[in-house]
């Protein structure tokens, strides 16, 4: 069983374009940016790119953190900005940013019992009154959707099957990737993921232990929340 986002890292924009509004996303986060002032973002957990491309388009400069080799291999080929391969609830920047960022369910690889030592790490490198956006993956989505379904995507030259388990307050996640060879051959690859569950009050309480101030809490990057809300985003600023 190889490393999350090993396997699947050249895929990865394929796979997550249906159900993420990147374009509205940014929309959303550069609306907070420009409002503050902000030059230079932070993207943790940044993959591929997908969002710090968005930014460094809309005029930021970027700093893109994630801990996986080959996904930051894709990154570095679809912007000009930093890269750095670190584990985020380690983070450690050469100097404070203006702003962070954390987009599509970075916050959900983390346990609850370190939620405020990884937001005390991003205040730790952010600016005094800089603002961090995050969103996270509901407890309804991962016990309702995702819990004991699976999913698949078969296309001619791949297929990747998703099984998902619940245990307790985590989510495990396995992938399974048959890929086809030039003669026509397989090779299954298999990495596995956990994602933890998360209630807004826990992330609320751990942000204000961190020193952070909640602005907004809305579904989605700045849609209504509703009893089935699938992802919620926390729009915070560095307070103490």
């Amino acid at each position: 069983m190889k490393q999350s986002y090993s396997v699947i890292a050249a895929l990865y924009d394929k796979l997550s374009g249906n159900d993420c509004d990147y374009d509205r996303w940014a929309r959303y986060i550069c609306s907070v940016a420009k409002k503050n002032n902000v030059k230079k973002v932070v993207d943790l957990a940044c993959g591929t790119a997908k969002m710090t491309s968005r930014l460094v388009k809309n005029g930021f400069e970027a700093v893109g953190v994630d801990n996986s080799e080959q996904m930051l291999a894709e990154a570095r080929n679809k912007c000009r900005a930093l890269f750095v391969l670190q584990d985020m609830t380690k983070l450690t920047l050469t100097r404070p940013v203006d702003m962070a960022i954390c987009v599509n369910d970075g916050v959900n690889y983390v346990s609850d019992d370190k939620l405020t030592d990884f937001f005390r790490r991003v205040a730790d490198n952010l600016k005094a009154g800089a603002p961090f956006i995050f969103d996270y993956s509901t407890p309804y989505k991962l016990r309702r959707v995702l819990a004991d379904n699976v999913f698949y995507v078969d296309e001619q030259q791949y297929t990747l099957l998703w099984t998902n388990k619940l245990v307790g307050k985590s989510l495990r996640i396995n992938l399974t990737l048959f890929s086809q060879n030039d003669d026509g051959s397989y090779t299954r690859d298999d990495e596995t993921h956990t994602q933890y569950l998360h209630e807004s009050g826990d992330v609320s309480a751990a942000l204000f232990d961190a020193g952070f101030d909640v602005v907004e809490i809305t579904a989605d990057y700045g849609l209504t929340i509703t009893d089935e809300t699938q992802r919620l985003t926390f729009c915070c600023v560095k307070a103490r």
